[in-house]
């Protein structure tokens, strides 16, 4: 009588191990259905947000070509505005062919002309190139500018197929409105630098990374530029996507089919002076966000039919955990990608809160000012500066702000372009600026540079004239004076006779002198370079100054690796440390002191010290130190720095003042070693 109830019981025990089976394989199921559903989320979130990244990162890229193609522009209006004013202030009729073919060898152009009133070629010639004259395109131009010259200038670029380039046309105006002066020139560097700057270069070379499959900027009446061949695309205001994202204010995104495959598109509104107001589009392949997808499906699959070993559900669960991590991996390597990048610009680049506190800054930005640790700090706190104050990048302004500001950051002088962009949060608050610093000392260096030469060779013009009738007269007061030595014997006041006599002749002699010097920075003098030890000239020079410096009460210290050697003119050289000699004893003023020179082999230069413990230079006066007359003693000609200059320049070389420790002026001399010229 108990067989069918056991037979009942082990049927009840079968039921609920069956129920509970299916309860088990039910919540493994659900289980990984909803495992399914939030990697897919997860995943296609995660790369939203790169995406995102990627797109802001364009744009400010974008941002930032525009701004660099309107600095090349601006840099070449100055190269040639300052040409053309370096034409004589008289009548411009009175120019020949020969003098604009001059102005165009001194400047290094193809040609240069002067056009009428009716637009016709008045006078002008061509170095090199086309030897015809401004092709009729030009005349075209010159007329439009004749009849509206309120622009005062225009510049052409013309890339056609006539075997020498690109070319530039620059035309400008004259004061009375009656003529245009054309310059042309290669235009190679221009065009050059221009394509490695421009957007559609920037967004074809972002279009490289991996997982990107177009970008494009398209406007309503057309695409502006593609990083690939598109085909046939819908008109922005066909495309209700692109319609709210260009009235958005943030980075829209979606699916879309493009030529037979699924892509992540992301869009965001861009707009510049120079482009039309458009959409940018970034493409980004979904195959590796497939592939992962695909491969947790299959592990979550796996699952659910292996449901009834545990622990095989337990290693399927944690592979599935493991591939998450990977993904997190993944996303914070390229967030470290990112940071990098950020922190090895050469850019200064600062967010600042409303309340002046800097939030984010990189290394560029920390090495601009010379502080080790900015972030967390106010920003009025690291700059230093009353021109850079927080209020007066901030305000009240809604637009950018761009300032250029000279200071000096740990004893060097430094030039800075300074662009302050407001920054807003999605809801469209201020939420603080964007502070972009662009170290430009160098720029403005070379500026500097050009201009002191342009003067040099101008002098080197007039050197020679000025030369050859100013020693005629010296050359027959020599000769009168040694007549009235030998020829002539005063009865009276001999003593006074041969005192004057004298004088003159060193007067004349140190006129004479002042010419040579003269000559020979204007025009530069022929040096014979070869390989020297300047360890041993050096070591030689502080012998030689020992002894005046003993007299003087001058503590001379001299110090120089061994084996320093470069290519370069001994005497030239000397004249380089005698000029510095005779500045640092001279700043000493007969009252002691110390006098440092010191040279030091670095890996592609040699750098040379040569400081002294007087009362240094100001600040404002070391820009004007090299240029040529400039002087500060009574009686000094302003020839001694400016040749020590020209020489240390002539070697590729670099010179720049400082201050010392003590107070003093500090000379450093930068120097190439032979093989890294």
């Amino acid at each position: 009588m108990k067989e069918p109830s056991k037979t009942t019981s082990v049927g009840l025990e079968q039921r609920l191990l069956a129920a509970l089976v299916v309860l088990l394989a039910l919540a493994v199921f659900g289980f990984t259905w909803v495992g399914i559903r939030e990697s897919r989320s997860a995943g296609l979130r995660l790369l939203i947000l790169q995406g995102r990244a990627f797109t802001e990162a364009l744009a400010q890229a974008a941002e930032n070509a525009i701004a660099s193609e309107s600095v090349f522009d601006n840099l070449v209006y100055l190269r040639y505005s300052e040409v053309v004013r370096s034409l004589p202030s008289t009548d411009l009729s009175q120019l020949t062919d020969l003098d604009l073919v001059q102005l165009a060898v001194n400047h290094d152009l193809y040609g240069a002309y002067v056009f009428d009133s009716s637009a016709a070629v008045a006078v002008g010639g061509a170095t090199r190139g086309p030897q015809i004259g401004p092709p009729e395109f030009v005349a075209d131009e010159v007329a439009q500018l004749l009849a509206n010259p309120e622009d005062r200038y225009t510049l052409l670029l013309d890339e056609g197929d006539h075997g020498i380039g690109p070319v530039h046309y620059y035309l400008e105006i004259t004061g009375d409105l009656s003529r245009v002066v054309v310059l042309v020139a290669d235009a190679l560097y221009f065009t050059d630098a221009l394509r490695q700057t421009q957007i559609g270069y920037l967004a074809r070379n972002m279009a490289g990374e991996a997982g990107v499959e177009y970008i494009i900027y398209q406007a309503t009446d057309g695409i502006v530029f593609a990083s690939r061949k598109m085909g046939s695309l819908l008109a922005i205001e066909s495309d209700p996507f692109l319609v709210e994202a260009l009235e958005s204010d943030t980075i829209m995104h979606r699916l879309y089919r493009f030529q037979e495959r699924e892509v992540l598109e992301l869009a965001r509104p861009f707009s510049s002076v120079e482009y039309p107001f458009g959409v940018l589009r970034v493409g980004l392949s979904l195959e590796g966000y497939y592939s992962i997808s695909s491969g947790f499906d299959v592990l979550m699959i796996s699952l659910a039919v292996v449901l009834f070993v545990l622990l095989l559900v337990a290693l399927l669960y944690l592979n599935s955990r493991r591939k998450r991590r990977e993904i997190s991996r993944e996303y914070a390597r390229m967030k470290t990608v990112t940071d990098r990048i950020f922190d090895e610009m050469r850019t200064g680049v600062a967010a600042v809160q409303t309340d002046g506190v800097i939030s984010l800054a990189n290394d560029a930005f920390e090495g601009i000012f010379g502080v080790s640790s900015c972030i967390g700090r106010h920003w009025d706190e690291v700059t230093k500066e009353p021109q850079l104050a927080f209020g007066t990048i901030h305000g009240d302004h809604p637009t950018s702000l761009e300032k250029e500001v000279s200071l000096t950051v740990d004893n060097v002088s430094r030039t800075l372009l300074v662009a302050a962009s407001p920054l807003e949060l999605e809801e469209g608050r201020p939420s603080g600026v964007v502070a972009v610093v662009y170290d430009i000392t160098r720029l403005r260096k070379f500026e500097r540079e050009s201009a002191r030469r342009e003067r040099l060779s101008e002098m080197g013009n007039l050197a020679a004239g000025v030369a050859h009738e100013i020693r005629n007269p010296l050359n027959t007061i020599s000769i009168a004076v040694q007549r009235l030595a030998g020829e002539f014997e005063p009865v009276e006041n001999r003593t006074d006779y041969e005192t004057i006599t004298t004088q003159i002749r060193d007067e004349t002699k140190r006129l004479n002198d002042i010419i040579t010097r003269f000559l020979a920075l204007a025009r530069g003098e022929k040096r014979r370079y070869r390989r020297i030890r300047l360890d041993e000239l050096i070591t030689e020079i502080g012998r030689f100054f020992e002894p005046e410096a003993r007299q003087l009460g001058i503590d001379l210290s001299v110090r120089t690796d061994s084996d320093l050697t470069i290519e370069a003119d001994r005497d030239s050289l000397k004249q380089v440390f005698s000029n510095l000699f005779n500045n640092a004893k001279e700043a000493l003023a007969g009252q002691g002191g110390g006098i440092v020179i010191a040279a030091k082999g670095l890996r592609k230069s040699i750098e040379i010290l040569f400081a002294d413990t007087g009362p240094g230079i100001p600040v404002g006066i070391r820009e004007k130190m090299f240029t040529p007359y400039f002087t500060t003693k009574d009686g000094g000609t302003g020839l001694g720095l400016p040749t020590v200059h020209k020489i240390i320049t002539d070697l590729g070389g670099e010179i720049n003042v400082r201050e010392t420790e003590s107070g003093g002026a500090a000379f450093v001399i930068s120097l190439p070693r032979p093989d890294h010229h």
